[in-house]
């Protein structure tokens, strides 16, 4: 028997040899081998039949489906050029560190073993024993250690000294790592433990400096926080300079020489001793002169404040920058030079301003334009004429030449090529003396040219996808307008499309030409390689340790044996995300650089801390608040003043105070329980809620259990305490609809000491009442582009309860709740909102029994924040027709519109502020069915009623109703407010100011009093007969977050 060997590494290598396999000796690409002294050459067995191959040291099913398609193949005659192409095809695969052949003879056929050692890749990497998440984040970024690339030693000596330089960037030079690689042979792949060890973290030393810095050094120190003991961190460098060129700014040394020298480790005090430059530089003044401009303004628009340096390229930004912002203002022919003085050591650099005449632009209007219209053009324009927000118009030269470069634009994406676009500006002048003032006139003349379009518009290249798919995907057609970005778009649709089905290497490359026919006319070709398709062998999936793999495999979009879909591995990640139980979900392909057909797809996750706690403070602002408790004994106990009692409440902040803990990963499934606390002077409030999102492995169904207590006031009339428990199951259709059913079981008490109705009448509603029933609710939402400030799209909601004694229920009604909300984008750009809100409904109560009546809490209310901003906060509608507090009603009628102006650009603001006119009207009523006769009733009908203070006629029952029998005084009118309010954008959504005056508050009888009546106090437990006709204000504000729908 004869062997032979043949050695591929960095590079090939082939050996041939009698007995053993033996060291290469000889290249590949050179196709010999020594001979003589025994030895037969590989080229002495081409040609004999190849009767087996077999793999070694990488299992064959890793390198499926390669070895069929190798070059040499059994049966076949042995070729050394097929040999070698067979060794580079399986080293290219990526899965060899290095890759021998080895060969046998047996008379006169050969059996082939590729023999190699398996390559290794990065798998999980974690850091343990750091407690903080920043840091233990920074820890591994610094390892650079990529999920699913090669794994070699020398990558781990590097990450654990960037371990080790991040730990002391940081402040803790007594830190240590230590790593671990635990091989995985089953898939590959190696996994890396940093075993960290802080140590305590070193303090800020001793500070020294050279140079002439201008300062002492405590005060050196304490500019630069740099205060001896204080923790070193990564940012105590950064922090100490900028403090410090801030200090030395306001010295106005802008030339300042500033940076750390070096930074030294005293290791037995563990403090970090630093040595900085300092050289103060000249007195360095920025003025302005022929204009005025605060020193606050000049920092803002000459950028060596906030670069901290002086150069020629800084301060002709500051020319362009100051020329522009008066040009903004209407001196658009404004003129600025700059010349720099030096007198006693003094330096001077001013910005001389001849402003010339006060400007505004009275129009701006385009010509030549006959492709696109005026109404396209104009909202791409920056140049504005004079408006309500812009006084003067808006108009700079570097303005125009963005006009001019937009328009360019918008035609060369429509085949324009050759546009042309000339600004003319026409200047004239009105007035004269002190009232002299200049006009401008902003012409854009267009030169559209001849449009190119393409003729001939195709995909080309050999593809194994049928091209119809592909040119379904193309948004350009034949004979259309040539566009480079239309084209761009379709190049990039093919590539995602291609992407989407493993072929992760495919390449699409636009060729054009124009057609010999017509030089208008361009022949486009989409040329498309594709490369190889890439398909998915196995998921390996790693880092879960209190989360069962189950609850992760139903949101993993691809399975092993599909095609290597980049766009699903992202969407899988997100879905991943989507679940809050992870802090990091990190996606990769083992061996991306490898030719390898099949790959595995790595998912490692990093769990989140099961347990949070959260704790805040807030308050809400506005008229109407209600008082904690009406009765004066009470009252004085509180030391509130008891003349302070009113039916239409307090102006006043409520304060609050949270606390929430939360548990998630219960069972290692997607379901968590919450615990949420609220104490303030408003609500009290202690719920605990379990959620199971995705309940049954159904996407579109999540269920919940809920229960707990409330006692709140939001309303002058009465506290409640609520004890309630709630079944819900949130039905998600698809992204616009959600059906809510839920079964709702709750008891209901009034504060008896807090019910401010009429004495007889205290017993029965202060009574409790048990509520039980079930709950249906429809909501549609399009609103865009966010929920919290939509520009377009609706909102609905429709919720239908019933209480029913079948239920459990003491009280029998059912209610109805629909809201509708639209918006839409009105002016030439879009940017004014109309937004609208209507909601109805009513309540109806039937059975027989003592809770025939709806009970208080359970009844419909309107007025505030979120309501009828013409009332105080649920101040609408029905009162008690003896004390005149509000108790709500069984019909709620709600219509609010707003004009949400554009923001402009403000001082101190810039253009986060906004403004908004509004309109609300509507009322809540007794029955719903006095809603509608209502609707053009702007007064109260026989308001005279509502001024006779007389016990015996308000106590008579004029009507009944589903809440109460009601007193003569009718509050069957529909209200109407008028106000002005203000956005201030943030991040988390809009602040809300709004200011409303009632254009018609109600009137109102108040025949007994709880609290003080003509200044003495009635005997506990009484009340007080001061009669007198109240009236609800006519000024209301409110202060939120978010738009007030």
């Amino acid at each position: 028997m004869l062997a032979f060997a043949c050695v591929f590494s960095a590079g090939a290598q082939v050996q041939a040899a009698k007995g053993q396999p033996q060291a290469a000796a000889v290249p590949a690409s050179s196709a010999q081998a020594a001979t003589g002294n025994g030895h037969d050459s590989l080229q002495g067995w081409s040609g004999l039949t190849v009767a087996d191959i077999r793999f070694e040291g990488v299992d064959r099913a890793i390198l499926d489906p390669l070895p069929g398609q190798l070059a040499q193949q059994p049966g076949m005659p042995l070729d050394p050029t097929k040999v070698r192409d067979s060794l580079r095809n399986l080293f290219a695969t990526g899965r060899y560190k290095s890759i021998v052949v080895e060969g046998t003879r047996q008379g006169n056929q050969i059996t082939l073993i590729f023999n190699g050692t398996p390559a290794e890749f990065i798998g999980q990497v974690t850091i343990q024993g750091v407690k903080g998440d920043r840091l233990s984040n920074q820890l591994r970024y610094a390892a650079r250690l990529s999920a699913g690339t090669a794994f070699n030693d020398t990558k781990l000596s590097q990450a654990d000294s960037d371990l080790k330089q991040t730990l002391e960037e940081n402040g803790f030079y007594q830190g240590t790592v230590a790593s671990r690689a635990t091989d995985d042979a089953a898939n590959s792949q190696v996994n890396v433990q940093f075993q960290v060890h802080t140590g305590k973290q070193a303090r800020v030393g001793d500070v020294q400096t050279e140079g002439d810095r201008g300062m002492d050094l405590k005060t050196f120190r304490k500019k630069g926080r740099l205060k001896e003991g204080s923790k070193v961190n990564r940012d105590t460098v950064s922090r100490a300079l900028a403090g410090l060129r801030k200090q030395y700014q306001k010295k106005e040394r802008l030339e300042a020489d500033l940076a750390m020298q070096s930074k030294t480790y005293q290791q037995t005090a563990n403090h970090l001793n630093y040595k900085f430059t300092a050289n103060q530089g000249p007195v360095i003044r920025i003025r302005v002169n022929g204009a005025k401009l605060s020193s606050g303004k000049i920092r803002n628009l000459v950028p060596v404040y906030e670069e901290g340096s002086i150069d020629e390229d800084l301060l002709n930004e500051g020319t362009r920058r100051v020329r522009d912002y008066f040009q903004r203002r209407g001196y658009f022919r404004v003129k600025v030079d700059r010349h720099r003085t030096s007198v006693s050591g003094i330096d001077t650099i001013t910005y001389n301003v001849t402003l010339g005449e006060e400007f505004q632009v009275d129009s701006v209007t385009i010509a030549g334009n006959h492709y696109f219209s005026s109404d396209i053009i104009t909202p791409r324009l920056n140049v504005h004429a004079t408006s309500l927000f812009e006084r003067h118009g808006l108009y700079s030269q570097a303005l125009e030449t963005g006009d001019v470069n937009a328009i360019k634009g918008l035609y060369q994406s429509n085949g324009f090529t050759h546009v042309e676009v000339t600004p003319q500006v026409k200047e004239t002048t009105a007035g004269s003396g002190s009232k002299k003032s200049g006009h401008l006139a902003v012409h854009y003349v267009i030169q559209e040219g001849a449009q190119q379009k393409i003729e001939a518009y195709q995909i080309t290249g050999e593809q194994k996808i049928d091209v119809k798919e592909l040119e379904a995907l193309l948004s350009t057609q034949s004979g259309q307008p040539y566009s480079l970005s239309n084209i761009a778009a379709d190049r990039d649709a093919i590539l995602g499309y291609y992407l989407r089905h493993g072929y992760d290497h495919a390449q699409v490359t636009v060729k054009q030409d124009i057609s010999q026919k017509d030089p208008n006319l361009i022949d486009v070709q989409l040329h498309v390689t594709e490369g190889e398709q890439l398909f998915v062998r196995r998921l390996l999936i790693s880092g879960l340790h209190y989360t069962r793999p189950s609850t992760v495999q139903n949101r993993i979009l691809l399975h092993p044996g599909e095609p290597l879909n980049q766009t699903e591995l992202l969407e899988t990640q997100r879905r991943l995300y989507d679940l809050t139980l992870f802090n990091e979900v990190t996606t990769a392909v083992q061996n991306p650089n490898g030719e390898e057909q099949e790959k595995n797809v790595l998912l490692q996750f990093r769990e989140a801390k099961r347990w949070n706690v959260s704790y805040g403070v807030g308050f809400q602002a506005q008229t109407g608040n209600p008082q904690t408790n009406c009765n004066e004994v009470t009252l004085i106990q509180l030391g509130l003043n008891p003349n302070a009692c009113n039916p239409n409440g307090n102006t006043g902040a409520s304060a609050l105070v949270e606390l929430d803990a939360s548990r998630i990963n219960l069972g290692g499934r997607d379901q968590s329980i919450n615990l949420r606390t609220v104490y303030g002077s408003l609500e009290k409030i202690a719920t605990m809620v379990y959620s199971w999102p995705h309940v049954f492995d159904l996407q579109t169904l999540d269920f919940s259990l809920s229960g707990g207590y409330t006692n709140a006031q939001d309303l002058t009339t009465y506290a409640a305490s609520r004890l309630e428990g709630n079944v819900r199951f949130t039905q998600r259709r698809n992204r616009a609809n959600t059906f809510i059913y839920q079964f709702t079981y709750r008891r209901v008490k009034v504060d008896a000491n807090t019910v401010q109705v009429a004495p007889n009448e205290i017993p029965l509603l202060s009574e409790p009442v048990r509520i039980g029933g079930p709950e249906i609710t429809w909501v549609r939402d399009t609103r865009r582009p966010q929920p919290l400030d939509a520009h377009a799209g609706t909102y609905n909601s429709i919720q239908e309860f019933v209480a029913e004694r079948k239920f459990a229920s003491e009280a029998d009604f059912n209610r109805f709740d629909w809201t509708n909300s639209s918006y839409y984008a009105l002016g030439s750009k879009k940017d004014y909102v109309l937004a609208r809100n209507t909601r109805f409904g009513f309540e109806r109560s039937f059975g027989n029994g003592s809770y025939e009546a709806i009970p208080l809490p359970e009844r419909l209310y309107a007025g505030g924040a979120e309501s009828l901003r013409g009332f105080p906060l649920n101040s609408a509608g029905p009162r008690d027709s003896v004390t005149g507090f509000p108790i709500g009603g069984a019909g709620v009628f709600i219509n609010q519109t707003e004009l949400r102006f554009p923001n402009p650009v403000l001082p101190f603001f810039g253009n986060a502020l906004g403004l908004v006119l509004f309109h609300d009207m509507g009322n809540a009523f007794n029955n719903s069915s006095d809603i509608w006769p209502s609707f053009l009733r702007t007064k109260q009908p026989h308001s005279y009623t509502c001024k006779d203070t007389s016990y015996d006629d308000q106590t008579r029952v004029s009507r009944s109703s589903s809440t109460n029998a009601t007193g003569t005084c009718d509050f069957n009118n529909f209200s109407h407010a008028v106000g002005l309010g203000a956005r201030y954008h943030t991040p988390i959504g809009p602040l809300r100011l709004d200011f409303s005056y009632n254009l018609n508050p109600p009137i109102y009888p108040v025949v007994l009093t709880y609290s003080t009546c003509n200044g003495e106090l009635p005997p506990p437990g009484q009340t007080a007969n001061c009669p007198h006709v109240g009236q609800a204000g006519h000024f209301n504000f409110f202060f939120s977050i978010g738009q007030s729908f």
